[in-house]
């Protein structure tokens, strides 16, 4: 398990955009944790703040984003629980913990924040 320091966008910035599979800026592309297919994301766990450090659990692509939440929940230790989803420059797309404070499940809150940055484009 990898662990790097969390550069969630603060909440008065907006993200540009949905993730593509970015092949041009990672030099190889992980495989998806599930189906064997091309990653779009990775998925991991953080504390609820800004600055915390994310533990990267495995690579994973888009159809698969539910299922890798649900299979990660409850496997944190103290604060480190969260959710996150990372781009594959390992950079936070999705986090959350601020679906929890809106009082959102990680799925509904990641479900709501793709359904906002579809409606951006």
């Amino acid at each position: 398990m990898e662990s790097i320091r969390n550069n969630l966008i603060p909440k008065n910035q907006s993200c540009e955009g949905i993730v593509e599979n970015s092949a041009h800026v990672v030099s190889e592309i992980p495989t998806c944790s599930f189906s064997g297919e091309p990653a779009d994301y990775y998925i991991g766990l953080s504390g609820p703040g800004y600055h915390d450090e994310i533990r990267v659990i495995g690579a994973i692509c888009s159809k698969f984003v539910e299922t890798a939440i649900l299979n990660i929940l409850g496997q944190g230790v103290d604060e480190v629980k969260w959710p996150v989803i990372l781009d594959l420059k390992k950079e936070v797309y999705y986090h959350a913990y601020p679906a929890h404070l809106n009082g959102l499940s990680p799925i509904i809150g990641w479900k709501s924040f793709i359904t906002l940055q579809h409606e951006k484009l």
